[in-house]
């Protein structure tokens, strides 16, 4: 089966990233455009991945600049550091380990259950990730106040998403009785416009799969 990302699918890791740097180290993420990586490298300085199963077949990456990781780290466990360690190495591991752990569980609310495994860390820019040779991998980059990250998503076999898909019409039953009009209600004035959600259209990721 050719993947194809449904926004419904992917919309559950960017809330996992806000969320987690949010709660976990009191670090704003400003998600940007998405975009393909066709170089099957790390992004950035320090990346995190895991392997999953179950709806779908793939894994997740977190790769993040030095000054992101750093500053994350600090506030998370209330050190200061200057370099990229064993510590810091094991807290990108956590961190992947978390976001995907928190995606997850969003997207067993719609059906859709996944298992995953350890994950892995590689220290290094432009250094080979293990991403599945044949899938694309789908990466949503992130701006913070000291520093870039990015989630990579990449899948190379999925079962059928249910989630938005259209179901034809079942032709009426000619001796079932036609349903009575509604009464006519007054219009409920319109609600006041909410705050800006940071989720994705399905056009943003549409488009890389014409």
């Amino acid at each position: 089966m050719t993947i194809k990302y449904n926004v419904a699918f992917i919309n559950p890791f960017l809330e996992a990233v806000i969320n987690v740097l949010s709660t976990m180290a009191m670090v704003s993420a400003t998600p940007g455009r998405p975009y393909i990586n066709t170089r099957r490298t790390s992004q950035c300085d320090v990346t995190g991945l895991i392997g999953i199963t179950g709806h779908a077949e793939g894994t997740i990456a977190l790769s993040l600049s030095k000054g992101a990781i750093l500053r994350i780290v600090g506030n998370m466990i209330g050190e200061e550091y200057t370099d990229l360690n064993n510590d810091i190495a094991d807290a990108v591991g956590e961190l992947t380990n978390m976001i995907a752990g928190q995606a997850r569980q969003n997207l067993s609310v719609l059906g859709l259950n996944f298992r995953a495994s350890t994950p892995s860390v590689v220290i290094g820019k432009g250094l080979r990730v293990a991403h599945p040779a044949s899938g694309p991998i789908l990466t949503i980059p992130f701006t913070t106040p000291d520093g870039d990250l990015v989630v990579e998503v990449c899948f190379v076999r999925a079962q059928e998403v249910a989630v938005g898909k259209e179901v034809a019409a079942k032709a009426p039953d000619a001796k079932a009785k036609p349903p009575e009009a509604p009464e006519a209600k007054a219009a409920a004035p319109e609600p006041a416009p909410g705050p800006k959600q940071e989720k994705m259209d399905q056009n943003a990721i549409d488009k890389f799969f014409d």
